[in-house]
């Protein structure tokens, strides 16, 4: 990868908290860089500071040490060019499964029509295959299959640069996640967008990825004399 080519780069990423034992490595020297339109995973066991990377990339959260560059711009908080997909859906509970979608749509793109804001929403529903009447129920009438649909159509309906993915099917069962797999594949090879999914699944990531990276615990350090 050469470097006019790279699109997100980390430098030197670290992240370290300070608690009664002393002070806790999340993780350290994070050094990677992703292409535009690329699909990469991160791969790494639950604890080891998946989420904490994610939340840095997307602005909800500091680094202690190093630096996160998009377009060449330091990421310094939260912003639309940057959707993210959790885990436990976050929908807006008293919202329709459309309105919820509009809702970010018109936030997006503030300028734009009900009508014009309506029909992006609904064409985002219509490729993760939620419509015929389950566009207009609430996320408590969704099953949660359902409910990580709106998720992901939500947040590539107002086309970031960088998407996000924070274990997007750890809450599903096994059928109805590769369905929603085949779903995302298509809806990226359609809008070509850039995509950082984190995952503890190694099976997903060979399905889904241009490339993975591994993240493991940092190593144990000395106690200094």
């Amino acid at each position: 990868m050469s470097t006019h080519d790279i699109f997100v780069e980390v430098e030197n990423l670290s992240k370290r908290y300070q608690t009664r034992e002393g002070e806790l490595t999340v993780f350290e020297n994070a050094n990677f860089g992703i292409e535009k339109g690329e699909f990469v995973c991160i791969i790494g066991h639950s604890g080891c500071g998946k989420s904490t990377i994610l939340n840095i990339l997307a602005g909800l959260d500091t680094a202690t040490d190093g630096v996160v560059f998009m377009e060449g711009k330091e990421i310094s908080g939260p912003a639309l060019e940057r959707g993210v997909v959790f885990q436990n859906y976050s929908l807006f509970p008293w919202k329709t499964a459309l309105k919820n979608i509009m809702f970010a749509v018109r936030a997006r793109w503030p300028h734009l029509s009900k009508d014009e804001i309506k029909a992006h929403a609904y064409k985002y529903l219509e490729m993760v295959g939620l419509t015929g009447g389950a566009e207009l129920r609430k996320p408590a009438e969704l099953s949660g299959g359902m409910r990580q649909r709106v998720s992901i159509a939500r947040a590539f309906a107002i086309e970031p640069k960088l998407l996000l993915l924070d274990e997007p099917f750890g809450a599903l069962d096994a059928l109805t996640r590769g369905t929603i797999q085949d779903e995302l594949i298509k809806i990226w090879e359609q809008t070509h967008q850039t995509v950082f999914m984190f995952t503890h699944e190694v099976d997903v990531s060979i399905l889904l990825a241009d490339r993975f990276l591994l993240m493991s615990e940092p190593r144990e350090q000395a106690p200094v004399a």
